[in-house]
Formats: structure tokens, C-alpha cells, sequence
């Protein structure tokens, strides 16, 4: 299956995968429906963007999701219910409560377990963040990639005890205790009016203040009796903290800022930078993927930003690529250590001719790269003669595969 723009879904299209906005309810359209019209517009209306269709250019080729259908249902359930109750806290002015706590803890090892699991695997984040609102969906998102990434440079480089001794025993519960504080990075959002959270386009110099209070904020109702641990507010509080000292809230540099935070630091901006937010759109993968690893140094940790770079995706699976000698094709396979060199499967050459699934792998082809992905609106397509019908015609191909 491909991932394509809304833009480019066409009638007779077939949905490759589950269309949610929420895990916790029933899909929007389910795998192997059949697109009309009517459908398209509900997508619309429901504020999709992408969707994966499964057709005949990319039959064969399925993505790996780094969490379970269960594990993101009850996370989406879990946050749900640990922001309600946080957001009752605030108007009560207490702390949130310890079975909220322990809820959120459970989550978190559920988490690390689907994580753990695929260890050996490239990091290709598709659909991780199905979740009702943005502050879930992200919540969701950075929970599964920083995990990831906490387990990896752990492993490679150890954790750091509070003597700053690194070990690398005991990995397990420190990956809880992580996981816990980024599930939770985000809640000081909560004590945000919502007119500035919600705002679209620029926020203004006050607003920025307001929005930079809440790691503060967050750590604050965390530290009210509810048993998080301390290195789990330690994310809440230091995850915009940066390497170069340029962070807030307390302009903490390098080794200073709490490894996990810095873990967290990563994951937070990759997945904000790549995802729609209500005052700016999300950038391809690629080019989060380009400015993660740009700022090493500057911005994040270098060892973190190092197990990034061999462990995510630049381009997942599924992404319709142009290469550099003009063919198009479709990433088939990412591995770690090679994950911005992924194998493509070859559906067209230089001069838009079908081609039937030859396959590059980029790490054995060093004179040839990605130059752009194909996530660009087209003009409308013709429909579909039925829906047994691949849809594979040159026309249609050349739209659907049409650059950034």
C-alpha cells in the first residue's frame, strides 16, 4: 500500500488501512472500501489529510506500526481520561490523583512492551498519532518515538545515574519511568486559554510567554501528591530545554539538562515539526528528519541525535518518491543503521513509462538519491471503470506521483 494526499484520492480508489480520528471510536472508512464520492467529501469534512490506499502500484508492501490497534486504544482512552481529570484539577486547584497516575503508568509499560518488540525495526511513524485533538495525538506520537529512542541510546550509551555514572542495568524501569513523563509532557497545555492554544496563524510575543509557561505549569501539578516519579517531571519540566543553553524554561545547556529530557526533546519537536498544528502545517518526514539532524549540537544532544538519525525514517514506507536519474517509485523498505537510504520499489521511469516493480536499494546505488515525495494536490483524475478495476493508467499514475 501508498500514502497519498487527500487531494489525490480519486473514486475507486481501495483504502488500504482503518481511517480514524480516534481509536477509542469506529472507523471513519474501513481497509478495503472502495471510494465514492461521497466519501471523499466526508474525508474532507472530517479534516483528514492523508490516507493509504492499497492498489496495484503498491501491492505487497506494508508498513510496520510500531504500536498495536489495543495499545493505542487504551493510551487514547488513558490520556483521555488523565486530561479530564487533570483539567478538574486546575478548576479545584489541586494536583491530579494517584489512580489517574497509576492508569497512566500502566499505559506507559503497555507502550514499552509494543516498543520493545521492535527493536529491530526502522522507525517508520504512520498513523501513530490517531487520536482525538492535537494534544493527544502528539501525547501519543512522542510517547512512541521517544521510547524508542530512550531504548536505543540506552542500550548504546547507558543511562545516567544520579552520581552521572552510566549503566546499563535495570533499563526496563527506567524505560517506564520515561515513558510516564512523556505521556504526560504536554498537560501544562491544559492551564493555557484556549484561545491561545487553539489560535490560527502567528502567535503574538505575550502569547508565546503564556504558551512557554506550560513545562512549569505542567511539573507543578505533578508534583502535588499524585506519585509520579521525579524523573518523570524532570521530562515535563526540561523538555524544551536545548543542548546550546537556548531552551526554557530555565536555560539549561548541555549535560545539565536530564537525559530523558533531552530523549524527549528529540521526539517532541520531530513529531510537532511533521505534524499539523493550529498555527502552522506540518513539514514532509524528510524534512523534519533534515532539521533533527541539523540542529545536533545546537538544539538536541548529539548521542540522541545520532540513534536518531540510523533509527528513524527519513522516508517511510509507503511514500511516493522522484529520484535524482528522474524515475518514481515507492519506498518499500527502511533498516535501521540505512534508514535515510531506503530500497524503493520503481513504477516509472525517466520518460513516464509503467514499469512493473523493479527494485533500487539506495545504500547499494550511491550516485542516486530521493530529490522530493509525491504528497502534492492534482488535478482530478478520471473515475474509476468499476471497483475490481486497478487503478494504473499513465495518466493516473503521473498525478498521483506528482512532486513537492
Amino acid at each position: 500500500m501508498r500514502r497519498i494526499s487527500i487531494d489525490q484520492l480519486r473514486t475507486g480508489d481501495r483504502i488500504g488501512r482503518d481511517i480514524c480520528t480516534n481509536p477509542a471510536e469506529p472507523a471513519l472508512l474501513r481497509a478495503g472500501t472502495h471510494v465514492s464520492d461521497g466519501y471523499r467529501q466526508s474525508l474532507r469534512r472530517a479534516g483528514i489529510a492523508t490516507v493509504w490506499i492499497d492498489d496495484g502500484l503498491s501491492r505487497g508492501i506494508e508498513p510496520l506500526e510500531l504500536l498495536s490497534e489495543k495499545t493505542k486504544h487504551l493510551a487514547t482512552v488513558a490520556l483521555r481520561d488523565a486530561f479530564r481529570d487533570i483539567a478538574e484539577a486546575l478548576v479545584d486547584r489541586r494536583g491530579m490523583t494517584a489512580d489517574t497516575a497509576q492508569q497512566v503508568t500502566k499505559v506507559a509499560d503497555l507502550i514499552c512492551e509494543d516498543v520493545t518488540a521492535n527493536t529491530d525495526s526502522a522507525l517508520a511513524l504512520n498513523d501513530l498519532a490517531n487520536a482525538e485533538g492535537y494534544t493527544a495525538k502528539h501525547s501519543l506520537a512522542v510517547t512512541a518515538l521517544g521510547l524508542s529512542l530512550g531504548l536505543r541510546v540506552m542500550r548504546r550509551y547507558g543511562w545516567i545515574d544520579a552520581q552521572g555514572a552510566r549503566r546499563f542495568d535495570g533499563i526496563d524501569q527506567q524505560l517506564s519511568i520515561l515513558g510516564v513523563g512523556l505521556l504526560l509532557l504536554d498537560i501544562g497545555k491544559l492551564a493555557v486559554p484556549s484561545e491561545i492554544f487553539h489560535k490560527r496563524g502567528p502567535l503574538t510575543a505575550d502569547e508565546w510567554m503564556a504558551m512557554r509557561a506550560h513545562p512549569a505549569l505542567g511539573e507543578e501539578i505533578l508534583q502535588q501528591d499524585s506519585g509520579i516519579s521525579p524523573l518523570s517531571r524532570a521530562v515535563v519540566l526540561s523538555h524544551h530545554e536545548r543542548w546550546d543553553g537556548a531552551g526554557y524554561p530555565s536555560c539549561t545547556a548541555g549535560a545539565d539538562i536530564h537525559q530523558f529530557a533531552r530523549i524527549a526533546a528529540v521526539a517532541d519537536v520531530f513529531d510537532a515539526l511533521t505534524s499539523d498544528r493550529p498555527h502552522c502545517r506540518a513539514l514532509p518526514v524528510h524534512e523534519g528528519y533534515k532539521r533533527i539532524i541539523r540542529d545536533s549540537g545546537l538544539a538536541f544532544d548529539p548521542e540522541v541525535v545520532e540513534v536518531f538519525r540510523w533509527s528513524v525514517a527519513a522516508y517511510p514506507p509507503g511514500t511516493s518518491v522522484l529520484l535524482s536519474d528522474g524515475r518514481w517509485g515507492i519506498v518499500k523498505e527502511v533498516r535501521q543503521g540505512t534508514a535515510a537510504r531506503p530500497v524503493v520499489r520503481i513504477v516509472m521511469d525517466a520518460a513516464s513509462v509503467l514499469i512493473h516493480h523493479e527494485e533500487l536499494d539506495l545504500e547499494r546505488a550511491p550516485g542516486i538519491s530521493i530529490v522530493s515525495t509525491a504528497f502534492e494536490p492534482s488535478e482530478a483524475a478520471p473515475a474509476s471503470t468499476g471497483p475490481d478495476v486497478e487503478q494504473t493508467d499513465d495518466a493516473r499514475v503521473r498525478r498521483s506521483l506528482e512532486p513537492l
